[in-house]
């Protein structure tokens, strides 16, 4: 059956028995519905601060040990905190999961400035020098929906003051537009790659910055 842009122009199609037609156009309605129902979840979660409730988790959660010292807000009892899923913005429509790298040397687990899975936004490896360590969690949720949350440690905080401008420059490069006021740090915007709809909040600390990104696929691709 032809898509709506086919039938406005002079190219000849065959449609599909009017059931048929009123069926995925019933489909369509409700994917939408769902789509656009979940990006308002994660926009919400996105521009409010409790998109981030959970850097400093509870006892109990998972977390990776390092050694710190200080008031590290992405660290608690010497763990570098990961959020569990159901803290990710939107978990009410997108039920998120803890996932796993595709491959041995994934994309999804690269150090900044890479920005967007599925290489929503390209690929560039940036200027600045690669983080000491970097702690990163991996998260899928429905229709196609997926998320990325990284702790990364710096040598010194120049170097990641310099990762932090390489992070700034690929966002803006990909078509995610910046947050002003209240809300710096955060990022929303549909990718120029892919149309995914991105949304990032990005958090330093010293030598620590911590990213949190949360990806939807356009409409189009869950037809």
């Amino acid at each position: 059956m032809a898509d709506i842009e086919e039938l406005l122009t002079d190219t000849p199609v065959r449609l599909a028995p009017a059931a048929a037609i009123r069926a995925r156009g019933d489909r369509r309605r409700t994917r939408r519905r769902v789509s656009v129902s979940v990006v308002a979840a994660v926009a919400a979660g996105a521009m409010g601060l409790g998109a981030w409730a959970g850097l400093v988790l509870p006892n109990g959660s998972g977390g990776t040990q390092v050694a710190g010292q200080g008031a590290n807000p992405f660290m608690s009892d010497g763990v570098v905190q990961n959020p569990d899923p159901w803290e990710l913005p939107g978990n009410e429509v997108l039920d998120w999961q803890n996932d796993e790298p595709l491959t041995d040397y994934p994309v999804e687990t690269a150090p900044l400035p890479q920005v967007g899975l599925d290489t929503a936004c390209g690929l560039w490896s940036g200027y600045a020098d690669k983080p000491a360590q970097q702690f990163t969690s991996l998260y899928s949720g429905n229709d196609g929906a997926r998320a990325r949350h990284r702790v990364l440690e710096y040598a010194t905080p120049a170097d990641a003051t310099a990762a932090l401008k390489d992070l700034d420059v690929e966002l803006v490069r990909c078509g995610v537009e910046r947050a002003k006021g209240k809300a710096a740090g955060r990022y929303t915007g549909v990718t120029r790659h892919t149309a995914a709809q991105l949304n990032v909040t990005v958090k330093s600390w010293g030598r620590w910055i911590a990213v949190q990104e949360t990806q939807l696929l356009p409409v189009e691709l869950n037809d």
